[in-house]
């Protein structure tokens, strides 16, 4: 059974045990204050019985009605009765109209009238009729009953009854029209949710829940599960998108490792089967091997490097000053390849909390980069500064920049700026990846575009303080 259904019924039951309850007292309230109001005229009667009549012919007399074929009926609203000890029937008057009165009260009941010596309610000798009556011993040990018939206090109390249980299933019926509305419009947020989640279950991640108003219940629920869903989506399309790179990276890296290892096998072939008889010939194929060898190493480190940085790499800060590795990084640059200078602006030292070494490479990856892919002749220009908490370091080179395309995915691993370039001469496209890598590291940022004027521009910042 759905909840909005069980919600209709419940609140249906509760309303139906409501009027129930209440119908049941006022019922019975207005039956006590009839019944009551029939007591304190008995209880008149039964003093003046007590004190002036002793007689039952006497006391017949008094409420003996005449009857007068020439007259309209006469009610009596009474009924009197004498019986003997032997409960046999003395005489008596009926109430109700004397040309069809009501039944006389039934007389086994007498007795026990006498011995309560209170108001009681009996029924008629054919028991259609209730009687609020009490009874009295006569000087002739005769038993008197005087009766007053409830037949128009039982009909109201049933007049009433029937009005109670016709307003209870009016109520039921309204209320549980009312309640499925206002069931229908609280919980139709939940309809959606389950709509959502049915979706979301069936592969459209992108579903989200309307909310409507975010101050009720329901509403922050919705705003809840939509922030669940959003990360959830993004876990899933991250996660998607470290199998597509994972995928995308052992693919690269066999790539790469396929081409030094099928040179050192082919030249280990050629040796094995002696068609490298000279002696300039087997030392080219060692070297060859050696070379092919070493850039395997190269790769492997590399990508060991790239692992480690990938995990939660436990480095131990130290204060750095930048200003001082980008000296010692441009010294090497410079010694490498004299043909691209390099030149250092900076105000004073820029320190940093990181790992001296890593950082290090940082720069001379950029500037290695920066050579690889700029003709000789090419300056190099790296600025530091502080800036909002931040030490940002720009490599400025003045060689032709970088392709609109490229900047984006300049980071990638494997990725080359140029497809053409020989590997040899070109390296395996993980320097740039190690640099931000290593930025990552150290909560930093790395961002490459054009500089006007100049040609590429690398930005990295990275915060001043503690990791």
């Amino acid at each position: 059974m759905k909840l909005q259904t069980r919600l209709v019924a419940a609140f249906s039951l509760l309303l139906l045990v409501v009027v129930a309850v209440v119908g049941a007292a006022v019922v019975g309230s207005t039956r006590n204050v009839l019944v009551g109001a029939i007591d304190e005229d008995l209880a008149v009667i039964q003093a003046g019985i007590r004190d002036k009549y002793l007689n039952s012919t006497d006391l017949l007399a008094q409420v003996t009605l005449e009857v007068d074929p020439n007259r309209p009926a006469v009610k009596s609203p009474q009924a009197l009765v004498i019986v003997d000890v032997q409960a046999r029937t003395v005489t008596g008057q009926a109430s109700g109209f004397t040309d069809n009165p009501d039944p006389l009260p039934n007389v086994e009941a007498f007795a026990a009238l006498v011995a309560k010596g209170e108001f009681s309610t009996i029924s008629s000798e054919d028991g259609s009729l209730n009687y609020r009556a009490f009874a009295w011993a006569t000087d002739t040990d005769e038993i008197g009953v005087w009766a007053v018939p409830l037949g128009e206090v039982d009909a109201a109390v049933s007049d009433l009854v029937r009005t109670f249980g016709v307003t209870a299933v009016l109520v039921a019926i309204l209320g549980a029209l009312a309640t499925w509305w206002a069931v229908r419009r609280e919980l139709k947020p939940i309809d959606q949710m389950v709509e959502t989640a049915s979706a979301i279950a069936g592969g459209d991640l992108s579903q989200r829940v309307n909310v409507v108003d975010s101050s009720v219940e329901l509403g922050r629920l919705g705003t809840a599960l939509n922030d669940m869903l959003v990360q959830i989506e993004d876990a899933i399309t991250e996660e998607q998108n470290a199998k597509a790179r994972l995928t995308d990276f052992v693919a690269d890296a066999s790539h790469e490792l396929r081409t030094p290892i099928a040179a050192v096998l082919g030249y280990s072939e050629l040796y094995r089967q002696g068609a490298l008889v000279e002696n300039k010939d087997i030392d080219n194929a060692m070297r060859r091997i050696g070379s092919e060898t070493s850039r395997m190493e190269r790769l492997v480190a590399d990508l060991l490097l790239l692992a480690r940085l990938d995990r939660v790499y436990a480095m131990e800060p130290a204060s750095v000053n930048l200003t001082d590795v980008a000296g010692d990084a441009a010294t090497n640059s410079e010694a490498i390849d004299p043909e691209h200078p390099v030149t250092i602006n900076s105000d004073g030292p820029v320190r940093v909390m990181g790992d001296e070494q890593r950082l290090t490479q940082v720069i001379a990856n950029l500037l290695a980069n920066a050579r690889a892919h700029t003709p000789d002749g090419t300056a190099v220009t790296i600025s530091l500064r502080e800036e909002n908490g931040q030490a940002i370091m720009d490599v400025v080179d003045d060689g032709p920049g970088l392709p609109e395309d490229d900047s984006e995915k300049l980071f990638e691993r494997f990725y080359r700026i140029d497809s053409s370039r020989s590997r040899e001469t070109g390296g395996a496209g993980l320097g740039l990846a190690i640099v931000a890598a290593i930025v990552s590291a150290h909560k930093g940022t790395i961002e490459a575009a054009n500089q006007e004027g100049h040609g590429a521009r690398v930005t990295v910042s990275l915060p001043i303080g503690e990791l």
